[in-house]
């Protein structure tokens, strides 16, 4: 359809210098999400920098806010969870030293894992007469490799420890067992995050295709002026 404005035109001197004119309604209702318009790689990638981040640029801002909160959880979790694995450790550390008689909080962790399994480093039923027993039962008779064996597995010379009692022995291996959970949480909680990225990629790519057919589905709507000799004529183009 065509509306002569000429009279209109003349009247207001709004006559164009060009023969035509045209504005499209669809450019025009869709300037911010075209400011916004990324390719699908472009997304995955900003995505993988920061879950959310690609979702934010193709205009979705209420999932780039799940996918930022769910980022925070998970590395205030990590960094929590790492805070506390490692005061329980050096809380085991010192446990270890004020009621086992450790000399010093440098020991590797096989030491400090061996002194949760043995009230004592020495005498009847421990570590190292346990060392001995092994040693015998897996090389009998061969003397030379059972002196090996010994001394593979012995500590070094200020590695002996004897608990003061069974409840603080026990007191001990739930302070170890706490630190290594604590520790282990912390792990999950960085995979979690690294999940997160890729699901976030995945997303924006899917979101991206999504946009992509929308807008292929949707025809273009335009208002154009042409220049008439007596004035100009308004007109709505429709594309199909």
């Amino acid at each position: 359809p065509r509306f002569d404005a000429g009279p209109v035109a003349q009247r207001f001197g709004v006559l164009p210098h060009a023969g035509v004119a045209s504005f499209d309604l669809a450019t025009a209702g869709s300037s911010q999400e075209s400011s916004r318009d990324v390719s699908a790689g472009r997304a995955a990638l900003l995505s993988l920098l920061l879950p959310g981040l690609g979702e934010q640029r193709l205009g979705h801002t209420l999932r780039a806010k799940v996918f930022y909160g769910l980022e925070g959880i998970a590395w205030l979790s990590c960094g929590s969870f790492l805070w506390m694995g490692y005061s329980r450790e050096e809380s085991y550390h010192d446990y270890a030293v004020a009621f086992a008689g450790v000399q010093g909080t440098d020991h590797s962790d096989d030491f400090y894992e061996a002194i949760g399994k043995y009230l004592a480093s020495d005498g009847p039923g421990g570590y190292y007469e346990t060392i001995r027993r092994d040693a015998r039962d897996y090389y009998y008779p061969d003397v030379a490799a059972m002196e090996a064996y010994y001394r593979a597995n012995a500590m070094s010379q200020d590695g002996s420890w004897s608990w003061e009692s069974l409840e603080v022995f026990r007191n001990y291996a739930s302070l170890r067992s706490g630190s290594r959970t604590a520790y282990r949480v912390a792990l999950y909680s960085a995979v979690f995050a690294a999940a997160l990225r890729v699901v976030s990629a995945a997303d924006a790519v899917r979101l991206t295709r999504m946009d992509d057919r929308s807008r292929e589905n949707n025809p273009a709507v335009s208002i154009g002026l042409e220049r008439m000799p007596r004035g100009v004529a308004v007109y709505l183009q429709r594309s199909f």
